[in-house]
């Protein structure tokens, strides 16, 4: 009786582990959808009579958000973009701007461009597969954005 009890308890822990592992592998079927930004979603882009002072951060904010990945991908994700604002209107705006993003993490009412938004169908937070990093370069490399660019950001957020 204890051993057919340690055999169901074995093969229940084992099956779990083994679903774990698969619920990382993105469905066959996985598709990244045509990445788009709002700028700073629902705040503006920069001061008046500056109106699109650190638009360019924000915008990148967003393509890193478009693909997501694990937590800690989101988290380095919002500390560039504080960085970013902090380099072209100082600590005060950037403090203002991390704040708002980090809040909207534990918001109930999602925007349209949170974490990992290009994902159909929906994937949670977890590292990116290979073959999902094979997609986004080759989705980055189709946008119309400057090849240096396109590398730089490929390097800063995929190949650290």
């Amino acid at each position: 009786m204890k051993l057919g009890l340690i055999t169901f308890a074995s093969l229940m822990i084992f099956g779990s582990v083994a679903r774990a592992e698969f619920v990382d592998d993105p469905a066959p079927t996985a598709e990244l959808k045509p990445f788009f930004t709002d700028g700073c979603t629902g705040f503006v882009d920069g001061p008046p009579g500056r109106s699109k002072l650190w638009h360019h951060c924000c915008f990148e904010h967003d393509l890193r958000y478009w693909f997501g990945g694990q937590e800690s991908d989101m988290d380095f994700a919002d500390r560039e973009l504080r960085a970013c604002v902090k380099d072209v209107a100082g600590s005060g705006w950037a403090k203002v701007i991390y704040k708002g993003v980090r809040v909207g993490h534990s918001s109930p009412i999602k925007s349209k461009t949170h974490w990992s938004w290009g994902w159909t169908p929906s994937r949670r937070k977890s590292p990116l597969t290979r073959t999902e990093v094979e997609m986004v370069e080759m989705e980055l490399r189709a946008l119309d954005l400057e090849p240096a660019y396109v590398d730089g950001f490929i390097t800063k957020y995929l190949r650290k």
